[in-house]
C-alpha cells in the first residue's frame, strides 16, 4: 500500500473516511474511454493556461519525490519567477501546484480547472485549491495569494488563448479552508493508514461509492435504505444517526412520498408494484407514436467554429414509428458530419421526419430541452418547433407515478429500468454502450482523432447505440400498455 496522500484521496475523505481507506488500498480504479477522454482535456486546458506565463519552467519530472527536489531547485533561483506542476511533500502530504508565481518574496498559488468561472460548484473548486495550499505551506512556502483560473463563457473558437482564461482570487476562502484541512490533517492522516477501517457511517457519498454494496455498510443488505427515490438528505442523516441502513428497518414516520412508499414496498415484497392508473395515465399517448432520442456532443475547448466552452451541440437522433401498438415499428435516423456544426440540417431533418401527428414519445426533458434550444437558434423554424414540442410525451413521469420494480434499486435510469421491465434487451456487446462513449467517439471525430476507414466504423456503432435507445422505448411503451391491461384483468 501507497504511503502518501493525493490531493483526491484528501478530498473523498472529506466526503467519507472510510470510502477513502478502501480507496488508498484498492489502487486507481480503471478508467472508461469517456474518464481517460476527460482527463485529455483537462490537460489541453492546463497546457494553455501556461501561455498566460511565457517565461513559466515546467517541472517536468513525474515521480513526486524527484519533482519535489527539482521544484526546491528551482525555487532557491531568483530569476525564475513562475513554475508550472511545482512539487511538494512533506510526511503523508503530496501535491503540485499547476501554477506558483513568484510575487512580493512569497507565493501565489493558481489552479487550473476546466469549469466557468460562475461555475455553482465553486466550493469544491476552493477546497481543491485548498489541500494544494495546506501541503505547500506545511512544506515550508509562504503563500500569500490563492486564485483560481477558469474558463470563460464569452471565449469562442479560434479566440486567442489568453481571452479564455478568467482568473478567479479566492485567497481569503481558501486560507480559511486551509487552515480547517491543516487542523484535521494529521488523524486524518493516522485513521486512513490504520490497518483498520474506521467506523462506517451513512453519507450521501454511499450512494456512488464503490464500496458500499460489495465491502462496507450495504454488504449482505438485499435492500438499503439508499434505494429510496430522492430521499432528502435530512431523512437521510436521521436514518444515518440511527443507525439504519436495511430498509426493513426504516421507521414508519419517516413520512415517504407515494412514490417512496411504492419502492419501499416493492423492495421488500420482491415484487413489481402497478398501480391502478397506469391505464389512464397512458391515454394521453397519441398513435401514432414516434420514439425520440437525441445524441449530443459537448467538450472542454469549443471544436466548432463560432462555439464556446462545453457547448452542448445536437449531433444525432434515432426515431421508431409506429402506427398502432399491433403494427411493426419503421426506423429513421440522422448522424451529423462530424467535421462542421450541423444543427440546422439536423432540424429541418427532424421535422421532416416527425411530420405534424402523433405523440412524440421520450424518456426524460433532454430531448425537450435540445428542441427548445434549436427552436431558439432558428427563429424561421421555431413554429415547426414549437408544434413538435406540443406534442412530446415523456414516459419517465408515467413510470415514476405508476410502476416499481425491486430491481429499479431506487433509480429510474432507462440503464435500470430496461433490464428489469424487458428482460430480453440488452446493451451488452455493443461497441458504444452508453452516451459518455458516444460523446467521446463522436468527438474524436470531430478533433481528426478518428479518421480514415474509422470514421464509417464508428458512425456505424453511434447509428446502432442511438437506435437501440428508441427501441428500447418502443419496447417499454409496449410493456406498459400489457401491465396495464393486466392490472385492468385482475382488478375487482
Amino acid at each position: 500500500m501507497k504511503d502518501t496522500l493525493s490531493k483526491s484521496e484528501w478530498l473523498a475523505a472529506q466526503q467519507c473516511l472510510t470510502m477513502a481507506w478502501f480507496g488508498l488500498r484498492k489502487g486507481p480504479a480503471t478508467l472508461s474511454e469517456a474518464d481517460l477522454f476527460r482527463m485529455e482535456q483537462g490537460q489541453e486546458v492546463g497546457s494553455l493556461a501556461r501561455t498566460l506565463y511565457p517565461n513559466g519552467i515546467l517541472v517536468s519530472k513525474t515521480d513526486v519525490k524527484s519533482a519535489a527536489s527539482l521544484t526546491q531547485d528551482l525555487i532557491a533561483d531568483p530569476s525564475i519567477d513562475t513554475l508550472f506542476e511545482a512539487a511538494f511533500s512533506h510526511g503523508a502530504f503530496v501535491a503540485r501546484a499547476d501554477i506558483l508565481r513568484r510575487q512580493d518574496g512569497a507565493w501565489h498559488v493558481l489552479e487550473v480547472k476546466s469549469s466557468f468561472s460562475d461555475t455553482s460548484s465553486i466550493k469544491d473548486l476552493v477546497d481543491d485549491l485548498a489541500y494544494t495550499v495546506m501541503v505547500l505551506k506545511r512544506a515550508g512556502l509562504s503563500v500569500t495569494k490563492a486564485s483560481l483560473v477558469l474558463l470563460s463563457r464569452t471565449f469562442r473558437f479560434g479566440d486567442i488563448p489568453t481571452s479564455l482564461f478568467d482568473i478567479v482570487e479566492k485567497t481569503v476562502e481558501v486560507n480559511r479552508r486551509a487552515i480547517e484541512f491543516e487542523n484535521a490533517a494529521d488523524d486524518t492522516a493516522k485513521i486512513l493508514f490504520n490497518s483498520t477501517s474506521p467506523p462506517a457511517v451513512l453519507v450521501s457519498a454511499c450512494r456512488s461509492c464503490n464500496f458500499f454494496d460489495e465491502s462496507c455498510l450495504g454488504s449482505g443488505v438485499a435492500h438499503t435504505v439508499l434505494e429510496i427515490p430522492s430521499l432528502h438528505y435530512t431523512k437521510l442523516k436521521r436514518l444515518s444517526a440511527s443507525g439504519i441502513v436495511d430498509l426493513a428497518s426504516a421507521p414508519a414516520d419517516l413520512n415517504l412520498n407515494p412514490r417512496q412508499v411504492r419502492a419501499r414496498d416493492a423492495a421488500l415484497s420482491g415484487k413489481m408494484i402497478v398501480e391502478p392508473g397506469l391505464g389512464a395515465a397512458l391515454q394521453c399517448i397519441t398513435w401514432p407514436c414516434h420514439y425520440l432520442d437525441f445524441e449530443t456532443v459537448a467538450t472542454a475547448l469549443p471544436i466548432y467554429a463560432g462555439h464556446a466552452c462545453h457547448q452542448q451541440v445536437l449531433t444525432q437522433f434515432s426515431i421508431h414509428h409506429r402506427e398502432s401498438i399491433d403494427a411493426q415499428p419503421t426506423h429513421s435516423e440522422y448522424l451529423a458530419d462530424a467535421t462542421k456544426a450541423c444543427e440546422r440540417e439536423l432540424a429541418e431533418v427532424l421535422i421532416s421526419t416527425l411530420g405534424n401527428k402523433g405523440s412524440v414519445i421520450v424518456y426524460s426533458s433532454f430531448e425537450e430541452t435540445r428542441i427548445k434550444s434549436l427552436r431558439d437558434a432558428f427563429p424561421d423554424l421555431a413554429t415547426q418547433l414549437q408544434a413538435i414540442l406540443g406534442r412530446i410525451l415523456d414516459i419517465l413521469p408515467i413510470i415514476q407515478d405508476n410502476i416499481y420494480h425491486p430491481e429499479f434499486r431506487g433509480s429510474f435510469s432507462i440503464k435500470k429500468v430496461l433490464p428489469a421491465l424487458v428482460p430480453d434487451l440488452s446493451y451488452a456487446g455493443l461497441e458504444i454502450a452508453d452516451g459518455d462513449a458516444a460523446i467521446t467517439r463522436f468527438a474524436r471525430m470531430a478533433r481528426g482523432e478518428i479518421s480514415g476507414m474509422d470514421v464509417e466504423t464508428t458512425r456505424q456503432h453511434l447509428l446502432t447505440y442511438c437506435e437501440l435507445d428508441t427501441y428500447a422505448m418502443v419496447r417499454l411503451h409496449e410493456t406498459l400498455i400489457y401491465l396495464a391491461a393486466a392490472q385492468q384483468v385482475e382488478a375487482p
